[in-house]
C-alpha cells in the first residue's frame, strides 16, 4: 500500500465521496497501476463502476445548486467516511482481521476530516454571503479534488508531503472553524424559536 495513494484519495473522498474511488477502480481495471484487494475486488466490476460513475456527476452537480448543497453535504456526512474507508481498503494489499479495521477507520477519519472541513467553510459561506460565494467554493473543492486524486495515483510521494501541509493548515484553521461555527449558532437558536 501506497500512503500517499490510499490517504490522497481518502482526503479526496472527503470532497466527493465517488470520483476518488472510481478514479481508483479505474486505474485498478483498465491500466493496471494498482492492485485491489482481494476482499474488494467487486470496485473493478461494470455494476459498480457505473453506479459510481452516475454517483460523482450527481454530487458534482448537486454541490453546485443553492439549498441542495447543504441537504446533499448532510447526507454525505456518513457515506463520504465510508468511501473514504472503502478507497483505504481497496487499496490496501493482503489485509485483513484487525488491519483491515485500522485501514477502515483511519481511512474513514482522514474523509472525515475533509468533510468536516468542507461542511464547515461552506456553512459559514452561506452565513456571510447568503449563500452566493457557495458556487465558486464548489469549483475550488472541485479542483483541489481532482487535483487530489491525480497526486495521489500519479505522484503519491508528493501526494504526502500535500497531505502534511494540509494536517498543519486544517490544525491552524480549527480555531477559525470553530468560531465560525460559534457565530451561526445563535443565527439557528433565534431561527429555531421564530
Amino acid at each position: 500500500m501506497d500512503i500517499g495513494t490510499s490517504y490522497g484519495l481518502a482526503f479526496a473522498s472527503g470532497i466527493n465521496a465517488y470520483l476518488p474511488l472510481l478514479s481508483f477502480a479505474l486505474a485498478a481495471r483498465f491500466f493496471h497501476l494498482y492492485k485491489v484487494n482481494p476482499n474488494f475486488s467487486y470496485i473493478t466490476q461494470d455494476w459498480f463502476l457505473i453506479g459510481l460513475a452516475i454517483l460523482a456527476l450527481a454530487d458534482l452537480f448537486a454541490d453546485k445548486i443553492p439549498v441542495v448543497d447543504h441537504i446533499w453535504d448532510a447526507i454525505h456526512t456518513v457515506l463520504r467516511p465510508i468511501a473514504g474507508a472503502l478507497v483505504v481498503a481497496a487499496s490496501s494489499q493482503a489485509v485483513s482481521g484487525p488491519g483491515l479495521v485500522t485501514v477502515l477507520a483511519s481511512g474513514g477519519a482522514v474523509a472525515g476530516l475533509t468533510h468536516t472541513t468542507k461542511a464547515t467553510t461552506r456553512l459559514a459561506s452561506t452565513t456571510m454571503t447568503l449563500g452566493l460565494g457557495n458556487l465558486f467554493l464548489s469549483l475550488g473543492e472541485d479542483f483541489i479534488m481532482v487535483t487530489s486524486v491525480l497526486l495521489s495515483l500519479l505522484a503519491p510521494g508528493l501526494m504526502v508531503i500535500v497531505l502534511a501541509l494540509l494536517l498543519v493548515l486544517f490544525l491552524l484553521l480549527l480555531p477559525v472553524m470553530g468560531r465560525s461555527l460559534g457565530r451561526v449558532r445563535p443565527w439557528q437558536r433565534v431561527r429555531a424559536h421564530a
